[in-house]
């Protein structure tokens, strides 16, 4: 998988003369965060203000708002974005970023262009949210194809910073966060024919090679031997073999140490319990639980938290077969437990519970894992809102 590269990004005090869209944002009173100098050029062109204008076009507050003002003499057009709140939080504010880029990116079918966003006076969290987004909101969908890939629309990111915030790490953490944030969505989309557990496995090798994270990979003989019944069973009907996944990031002074696990059925049939032919296509992106922990797990290592790091990634493709477990079999868990499999469509906590046992003997402070257990999660709760339980 090449690594996909976002635009340079930086913090700066004011516009830059060269940016071609300047992205502000619109709450509850209006218009905010327009630079003087841009405010002044507009109204002395146009009659009115921005905030005006903007009013006049329908921008509103809202999360889905987005208008484009047209630009003053030789000064950038002016992309407005709906903020949420009167006092937006970290979250709203990445989102607004992320909107008012890509809107921006669509006003131009060239490329080049050099983006400016300010979304007003912040806390440091807030402006690293705000780069995030921005950042985020370069990332497009390229599917693969003998075509060669359009360069990206973006060429720069300038984040405006209006207050008082030390910016020093600001742009160099919002690049490693949104990096990590991009890789999960490019393995996500991968096809399974060409991610599978092997080269799922080797993906994240390349990945942390030369870098802080020891690696460790238990291909289907170690598993058979180490007493993995989940992941051997479930990896069973597959021509491809199942893969265990261990990174390991300690650095020196960590007091804290946190254990990543990670579902990765890099593409779930149902096995026996056959999935139904509209429900099997989105199934590639079943191992987002794995490629998000371990990808993860980089990240903190690169932006050198001082945070004791174990990931693991269950790595198996579910598929139909004479060698496939059946509903009834009884397996024998990593650690000796016994479960009877009722249903060979309920794969993921089989493999979950190989690896979450396996990193309670790591004995660490705190296990966290990502997993798309269940579809009835979104029927529940919708496309954006995740399921948690703790």
């Amino acid at each position: 998988m090449p690594a996909r590269m976002l635009p340079p990004l930086v913090i700066a005090k004011s516009v830059p003369r060269n940016a071609d869209v300047l992205v502000v944002g619109m709450s509850e009173t209006g218009v905010r965060e327009v630079p003087d100098a841009i405010g002044r050029a507009f109204a002395k062109r146009f009659g009115i203000s921005v905030r005006e204008m903007a009013a006049s076009l329908g921008a509103r507050a809202s999360a889905d708002s987005k208008r484009t003002l047209p630009a003053a003499a030789d000064g950038p057009r002016i992309v407005v974005v709906g903020l949420e709140s009167e006092q937006p939080n970290a979250e709203d504010l990445r989102r607004a970023a992320g909107a008012g880029v890509r809107h921006a990116a669509s006003l131009t079918e060239s490329g080049g262009l050099s983006i400016a966003v300010s979304l007003g006076p912040a806390s440091p969290e807030q402006l690293t949210a705000v780069a995030e987004g921005a950042l985020l909101g370069t990332y497009n969908y390229e599917p693969i194809s003998a075509e060669p890939a359009k360069s990206g629309a973006v060429e720069a990111i300038t984040v405006i910073n209006s207050g008082d915030v030390k910016d020093a790490d600001i742009a160099e953490t919002a690049k490693t966060v949104a990096q990590a944030v991009v890789t999960v969505r490019e393995l996500v989309n991968i096809p399974a024919n060409l991610l599978y557990p092997e080269s799922f496995a080797e993906q994240v090798r390349n990945l942390v090679d030369g870098g802080k994270i020891a690696v460790d990979v238990l291909d289907e003989t170690a598993l058979l031997q180490g007493g993995y019944g989940g992941l051997m069973a479930v990896g069973g009907g597959s021509s491809r073999p199942p893969r265990l996944v261990r990174l390991g990031y300690s650095p020196r002074g960590a007091k804290f140490h946190l254990a990543l696990v990670g579902k990765g059925i890099t593409f779930d049939t149902g096995g026996l319990n056959l999935k139904p032919a509209e429900g099997m296509y989105a199934m590639k992106c079943d191992m987002a639980g794995a490629a998000t922990v371990l990808v993860a797990a980089h990240a903190i290592a690169e932006l050198g938290l001082k945070l004791r790091v174990t990931a693991y990634g269950a790595l198996a493709e579910n598929m139909p077969s004479g060698s496939a477990y059946r509903p009834s079999d009884v397996l024998t868990i990593y650690g000796g437990k016994t479960v009877e499999n009722g249903n060979s469509d309920a794969e993921g906590r089989l493999v979950m519970a190989d690896a979450l046992a396996r990193a309670g003997e790591d004995h660490p402070d705190l296990v966290i894992d990502v997993a798309t257990l269940t579809g009835a999660c979104v029927v529940a709760l919708g496309e954006r809102t995740a399921g948690l339980m703790t």
